[in-house]
């Protein structure tokens, strides 16, 4: 019997209509031989399963559950495609462990712990995984502009702790621009990061576990023709030039794959995760981890795979059989 299988996207944070294309990505590539596929669409309180006929059934969020023609379904296994609130923060996992449906990715604690960016350098800095400086504060914290200069320098990065796509992300030239960037910061979240500038190349690795095995895809370079990765960049294809496998020594490439694959295991991911990095001659700096990256066509991880040759319905078909195998 075929199982039935909830792609969920959608979202609350700027990320929403990216994530509606890797969710439909993911549903029109899973092998429809083996599940029934439900495109569940999440916007603040609104659940609905929206049909290949674009017909909208609300979903029981007491069981998460949805009914068609009278007719109950029950879900097997969730894949989360959610980029942001409140798929990638801890969120929907923590729900879901409570009904004890299955979910493909990481669990609520590494969901959580590494969407907050403070916890995550705080966590990685106790491995001693390379980081930049970094000050954080709270909304209503005072913030002397010319303490964080002295301490950090110009440029640098003002960033919301909780989100991602670098949504209210800002590199700072000069002290006037300083104040302006917190503020836009603190519209997004009530924690934020200024980071140091590091002069140097940006570089991503994916990193996914199967049958058990802890293996890195490749090494991408991101090469953008604005200021920085900003939200724009990353998801218009004539302002980024993304290159697999990155123009780098084999031997950088190695330890990057390397610590990579350890971030992935101290921290416990499931699923395929993207670590992203600063790489110049004085060595690679850990900037964040995504544990739900894109996966459009045009997303870094599919590429990756595809560089790999390995195929993207196949793998997704086994995380999911690997993950209702291990309840």
């Amino acid at each position: 019997m075929k199982k039935n299988i909830a792609v969920i996207a959608g979202g609350n944070s700027g990320e929403y209509e990216i994530s509606l294309q890797s969710g439909r990505n993911v549903s029109n590539t899973l092998d429809k031989s083996k599940f029934n596929v439900f495109f569940i669409r999440i916007e603040g309180i609104n659940w609905d399963y929206i049909s290949d006929e674009n017909m909208t059934y609300p979903v029981d969020k007491n069981d998460f559950t949805i009914t068609i023609g009278g007719q109950k379904v029950i879900f097997d296994c969730v894949f989360i495609l959610i980029h942001g609130n409140p798929g990638e923060d801890g969120k929907l996992q923590g729900y879901f462990d409570m009904l004890n449906i299955p979910y493909v990715g990481c669990n609520a604690a590494v969901s959580a712990l590494t969407f907050n960016k403070n916890l995550c350098n705080r966590f990685m800095s106790a491995y001693g995984i390379t980081l930049t400086g970094f000050l954080h504060f709270h909304k209503g914290d005072a913030i002397d502009t010319k303490v964080v200069i002295d301490k950090l320098g110009l440029p640098c990065f003002v960033k919301p702790c909780n989100s991602g796509s670098s949504v209210g992300v800002s590199k700072v030239k000069t002290e006037e621009e300083l104040l302006p960037a917190i503020d836009e910061a603190f519209a997004h979240d009530k924690e934020i990061l200024i980071e140091r500038f590091i002069q140097g190349r940006e570089i991503t690795c994916g990193v996914m576990k199967i049958k058990g095995k802890i293996q890195s895809l490749a090494v991408t370079e991101i090469v953008s023709k604005k200021d920085f990765f900003d939200l724009e960049a990353k998801y218009d294809p004539n302002l980024v030039d993304e290159i697999t496998p990155a123009p780098i020594d084999i031997s950088v490439q190695r330890e990057c794959e390397s610590i990579s694959k350890n971030i992935y295991k101290w921290l416990g991911c499931e699923g395929i995760v993207r670590v992203d990095y600063i790489v110049n001659e004085k060595g690679i700096y850990f900037i964040e981890i995504n544990t739900i990256p894109g996966q459009t066509n045009e997303s870094i991880i599919p590429k990756q795979l595809r560089y790999r040759g390995l195929s993207f319905s196949e793998l997704c078909t086994q995380m999911i059989e690997e993950v209702m195998q291990s309840i």
